[in-house]
């Protein structure tokens, strides 16, 4: 009985963090360095339907800056994060780390329009995976390059 309860609570959480500006972590390649381990033991991390770097290409080209942050010519990085259900959507977006003028706010709505994301895998099973997502500027303007660190 004990196990079945610790199933019901299994949940991955994925983190990125960016040091010098956004990146998005890479998901496991099922390939023949793997293939002999059973399939209930591999864990997959949840992707874009585009891929990391699709992703992070389609933020870059789709974030409009807000007016205000421009102006002010912000400087920081900011952090949300988000569920990724077992289906793939995306729901429970939360403000981790905030610049100000309305910079998480805007990458919240955008990140809201992405298609569905390949969900994440335990123990052969899909579920649900945290995720946080970092976005860098300098002086009022998206700052592109970083790592990315994932963690569970």
């Amino acid at each position: 009985m004990r196990i079945s309860w610790i199933r019901k609570l299994s949940f991955m959480f994925i983190v990125s963090i960016s040091i010098l500006s956004q990146s998005v972590g890479q998901s496991l390649v099922l390939d023949d360095s793997i293939a002999d381990i059973p399939p209930h033991m591999i864990e997959i991390f949840p992707e874009p339907p585009y891929g990391t770097n699709g992703f992070k290409n389609w933020i870059v080209k789709n974030y409009k800056i807000p007016t205000a942050a421009k102006k002010a010519k912000v400087n920081g990085k900011l952090m949300i994060n988000f569920t990724i259900e077992k289906d793939g959507r995306l729901s429970n977006f939360q403000i981790t780390k905030d610049i100000g003028y309305q910079t998480a706010e805007t990458l919240i709505e955008l990140i809201k329009k992405s298609s569905p994301w390949k969900p994440g895998y335990q123990n052969g099973r899909a579920v649900k995976s945290g995720y946080t997502y970092p976005l860098s500027f300098s002086e009022g303007d998206l700052k592109l390059k970083s790592e990315a660190k994932r963690q569970r």
